[in-house]
């Protein structure tokens, strides 16, 4: 159960806090007041703010607002985009997807996925600030992500073939987090092999190194299976 703690001039001010932030209603938290505040002397001296602590009721009552108020704002890009498509959304415990079908969807995916990449993060962006959840957000335009993910698989395991047939570690292209998440589980499998990642920013390169019988395989870097 999620606990947060909020202040404000006034008890009816950190609990309107609260609301706002959580993007919930009042009768979804239970409130207990830490401290009613004091306006100390003159108003001005030893002043001390209310503070309360909320927890949700129910965490998931929440989330079918946070998906509705979603798929509004990416209805609402869309357009502004010039884009007359239909969008389709649902969520699968912590994954907002949203799949965009219409003659013209195939202008979201952009030159090499930039644009639907790029909205896609924007989406992520703004969900931070509807719900304290960590929800990842998905969005697809005729059926780009499932091909993107079976090419990004064939280019691991060829990656990994030169790796193991040169002896020689082998770079590829920077790659969002999303991409270098599949490239890490396509390969992670291979007792052959390790990945890691490089760089700085939303965009790194991938590391694939072949590991020779005589070395023990080291513990596996942090997966970007973590980067959503």
């Amino acid at each position: 159960m999620a606990v947060f703690e909020f202040e404000g001039k006034t008890v009816e001010e950190a609990i309107e806090a609260a609301c706002r932030e959580l993007n919930v209603s009042r009768e979804k938290m239970e409130i207990e007041v830490l401290s009613a505040g004091s306006t100390g002397i003159f108003g001005i001296v030893g002043t001390k703010k209310a503070k309360i602590k909320a927890v949700l009721r129910d965490e998931k009552d929440a989330k079918p607002e946070v998906l509705r108020e979603m798929q509004e704002i990416t209805r609402n890009i869309l357009t502004l985009m010039g884009l007359e498509t239909t969008l389709t959304a649902r969520q699968e415990g912590h994954t907002l997807s949203f799949v965009v079908e219409g003659d013209k969807s195939g202008l979201l995916i952009g030159k090499q996925g930039q644009t639907i990449d790029a909205l896609q993060y924007l989406l992520s962006r703004i969900v931070t600030r509807l719900t304290p959840e960590k929800m990842k957000v998905v969005l697809d335009s005729g059926g780009y992500r499932q091909r993107q993910k079976k090419y990004l698989t064939g280019l691991a395991q060829r990656m990994a073939e030169k790796a193991k047939r040169t002896g020689k570690p082998v770079v590829m292209s920077a790659l969002n987090a999303h991409d270098r998440r599949i490239i890490h589980l396509a390969l992670e499998k291979d007792k052959g092999l390790k990945t890691s990642s490089r760089g700085e920013g939303a965009m790194k390169k991938i590391i694939i190194t072949a590991i020779s019988k005589k070395e023990t395989a080291p513990e596996p870097p942090a997966r970007e299976a973590q980067e959503e």
